[in-house]
């Protein structure tokens, strides 16, 4: 999740990581390793916090652990899976690391993930809710633990809506288009936020499709992202853009490029998380929180992202251990608090979600909400990077005007085909 999330700073972070009696959320902290041992930790900067906070939470480990010694390297979200790959070719992949849980599959069919099976206990389980831990299963087994989450919502801003005379957040897609044209014409501003270049380009034609009934792909074949409801999702888009409903370069449009120009109140709609509630809220604009739109008769269904938590193979007995170690350390209520707290990330944990910061605030409250509704995860299954990379080209091509929709997809297919083999 490469953007930054930004809610409100929490302070003394050593007074939130009391740990050092050795309690946590699931009751002791495992006696420290007999012999020193070092092992690596390769974390991804979901901000510029976690610069210093991933550090600082291995240095409260270590204050509890002195016979472990922890070397944080944090990377960032655009380069984290080459700067991996790189690494792990070069003999010195990590101990523990955060990855995008589409990659997961890839790292287990070729045998670097430590499987989690052996080392969870039913009390450490049930301490994450179901759907979350869900998330990160890959084939039935436990790989890896689901580090941050997010729900994506309708995020609108009720000022250009009642300045082009809107009274309420449009339920279908059909509705958002004509929503999105009437705040262009009627304020000047963009009506619909679409991202159009870069990682999440895919996502962002996705919430659409899957609103018109289309599917990523059916079973292990690429057949399905051509048929007729796909075909009219991305058509539906590329006729938003040309009717002013978006923004005017959406081939330049990137999430973290939309988000603040959203907060500074001149787009009248964007899907995302409740970081964007959070910095709307910060710079004073009053916004409104719904579902993802979904045609008629298409079962409405809001999508939720995780990222996974994971133990490499390459350890040795000392180093598996210490990594287990420190993995429970990072699940503690105090270290997923603060982590969530800072980065608007939706808790993993049902101990963190109970906290009212989480439970009552205006930026959580609707998207846990909607975490209990009807969801859909991306798909846990190997080769899907190049399945959304197939889908980004496809659609940057419809955006652009070089290939019709159905043509733009019908190009993808055999991409999706090959990269699901």
């Amino acid at each position: 999740m490469s953007k930054a999330r930004k809610l409100k700073a929490v302070t003394g972070i050593s007074a939130l990581l009391m740990v050092c009696g050795t309690a946590t959320a699931f009751g002791r902290v495992p006696a420290a390793t007999a012999k020193p041992v070092t092992i690596t930790f390769d974390a991804m900067e979901y901000s510029a916090a976690a610069l210093k906070f991933f550090p600082r939470f291995a240095k409260e480990f270590e204050a509890t652990h002195p016979n472990i010694k922890v070397n944080v390297r944090v990377i960032s979200w655009s380069s984290g899976e080459q700067v991996l790959n790189t690494e792990i070719g070069a003999g010195h992949a990590p101990n523990v690391a955060i990855i995008g849980t589409r990659w997961l599959p890839g790292y287990v069919n070729d045998g670097l993930i430590q499987p989690l099976t052996s080392y969870m206990t039913p009390s450490f389980t049930r301490e994450f809710y179901p759907a979350a831990l869900d998330s990160v299963k890959y084939k039935g087994t436990v790989y890896a633990l689901p580090e941050a989450m997010s729900v994506r919502l309708l995020v609108y801003n009720k000022n250009l809506f009642k300045k082009a005379g809107i009274a309420g957040p449009p339920k279908t897609w059909t509705q958002l288009a004509a929503d999105a044209i009437k705040i262009h014409k009627k304020t000047g501003q963009s009506g619909y936020a679409l991202v159009g270049s870069q990682v999440e380009t895919s996502l962002d034609y996705w919430y659409p499709m899957w609103g018109f009934g289309g599917k990523i792909f059916s079973g292990a074949s690429g057949a399905a992202a051509a048929s007729p409801a796909d075909v009219k999702a991305l058509q539906f888009l590329v006729n938003l853009i040309h009717n002013g409903g978006t923004e005017a370069s959406v081939t330049a449009a990137t999430r973290t490029g939309l988000e603040p120009v959203f907060a500074a109140g001149k787009i009248g709609m964007m899907i995302d998380g409740p970081w964007l509630v959070a910095d709307a809220l910060a710079a004073k604009l009053p916004v409104g929180v719904a579902s993802v739109p979904s045609q008629p008769g298409v079962p409405a269904k809001n999508v939720a992202i995780t990222d996974s938590f994971v133990m490499f193979k390459n350890s040795s007995k000392a180093q598996l251990k210490a990594a287990w170690e420190f993995t429970q350390f990072m699940f503690t209520k105090p270290v997923r608090t603060y982590f969530d707290k800072v980065e608007g990330m939706l808790p993993t944990m049902k101990i963190v979600g109970q906290e009212p910061f989480f439970r009552n605030s205006p930026e959580f409250a609707p998207y846990l909400k909607a975490l209990n509704g009807p969801t859909r995860f991306e798909p846990v299954v190997p080769g899907f990077q190049a399945v959304s990379l197939a889908y980004t080209d496809a659609v940057e091509a419809a955006y652009s005007g070089s290939l019709s929709p159905k043509q733009a997809l019908q190009q993808a297919v055999p991409k999706i085909t090959a990269a699901l083999k």
